[in-house]
């Protein structure tokens, strides 16, 4: 059974982010343990060289580190903070990444290295996470992901995500259905 890791980048337990990726969730299937990631399970302080020495927050950061080495794909919900990636996803990736140059051997693993990576949006406004989008294609390509081409950028997310449910377009709902399938392909390709 494969392992995806799904990372909704906000601090909000009811943000949009999180209600996508659990729609993604269902769409995966069975065939695939699922593993999220929420904000209330850790705290990592801002990312601070001087604290590399707390082994307090280095016990904290490498549970992280963990969750994202065992994954075999990673599926990531950012909210856009003017144009850009959440404070709070940049600063997770900052510590993760860290581990292994700071704690090698215990720590060998690049744990971003080859990992296909599924980017979605879901904001309220009309671009629906595009500029933020481009921000973590280029952050997850430098830690050395396969950040897939498609992506999902949902718009208006209050409109989509309504007490009732979800209600996407037929159309996009389609779009979203073969975004999951290349993502579940690459997954595979790369096990």
């Amino acid at each position: 059974m494969m392992n995806i890791l799904l990372f909704p980048a906000s601090l909000r337990k009811h943000s949009y982010n999180r209600l996508l990726l659990n729609y993604l969730a269902e769409l995966l299937g069975e065939e695939y343990k699922i593993d999220i990631l929420s904000a209330d399970e850790f705290t990592l302080p801002l990312f601070n060289q001087d604290l590399e020495c707390d082994e307090e927050i280095i016990a904290e950061v490498a549970a992280v580190y963990h969750r994202f080495n065992l994954a075999d794909g990673l599926i990531i919900g950012s909210p856009e903070y003017n144009g850009h990636v959440s404070p709070y996803l940049k600063n997770t990736l900052d510590w993760v990444s860290r581990l292994q140059r700071i704690r090698n051997p215990v720590f060998p693993a690049n744990p971003f290295f080859n990992k296909p990576v599924l980017l979605a949006s879901a904001t309220t406004g009309w671009t629906g996470g595009l500029l933020g989008l481009q921000d973590a294609r280029s952050i997850f390509g430098y830690l050395g992901c396969l950040v897939m081409p498609g992506q999902l950028c949902i718009s208006n997310a209050e409109n989509v995500f309504t007490g009732n449910g979800i209600c996407f377009d037929p159309d996009y709902a389609n779009y979203i259905e073969s975004i999951v399938g290349q993502f579940r392909n690459l997954v595979q390709k790369h096990k």
